[in-house]
């Protein structure tokens, strides 16, 4: 079963259970994949959990931005989205593995700058660790 065609169950399962939350955060997932799906045909796995990290990058952003301004009842409607949108979404690296992966590859090799590291440890975690915690590692890690 592809991770479409599982939004689309869960989607008809919640409507089911009658849980409105998360049927809306499911129909919003399911809508964004379908737009996307638009422009580009079939949407194997790895075009749908594209833009399932693309939805959740939103929702935290949003949290911290409802947050900022004082809504806290916006913030945990984001929150609860954000939660939805991870049960699909593969399991990420925590930040110890990922000080592991950063530290050994740059113990092999020389990188002439910022930039180099990153793309080598990029292409050695994609998919499995967040941008912003690479980066952060790196830059710490990196002399």
């Amino acid at each position: 079963m592809s991770l479409l065609d599982k939004l689309t169950s869960d989607m008809k399962a919640a409507m089911r259970a009658r849980d409105a939350s998360r049927l809306s955060a499911i129909r919003m997932l399911v809508s964004a994949v379908r737009y996307v799906g638009i422009d580009s045909g079939e949407m194997s796995d790895d075009k749908v959990i594209a833009v399932l990290k693309k939805e959740a990058k939103k929702r935290r952003e949003a949290i911290e931005a409802y947050e900022k301004a004082g809504r806290v009842e916006s913030a945990a409607q984001e929150a609860q989205e954000l939660s939805i949108i991870e049960t699909y979404l593969p399991q990420m690296m925590s930040e110890s593995e990922v000080r592991k992966v950063v530290s050994e590859i740059l113990a092999k090799g020389q990188f002439a700058n910022f930039g180099a590291a990153m793309g080598a440890v990029m292409r050695q975690v994609e998919g499995q660790a967040d941008g912003g915690v690479v980066s952060k590692i790196v830059k710490e890690l990196y002399q």
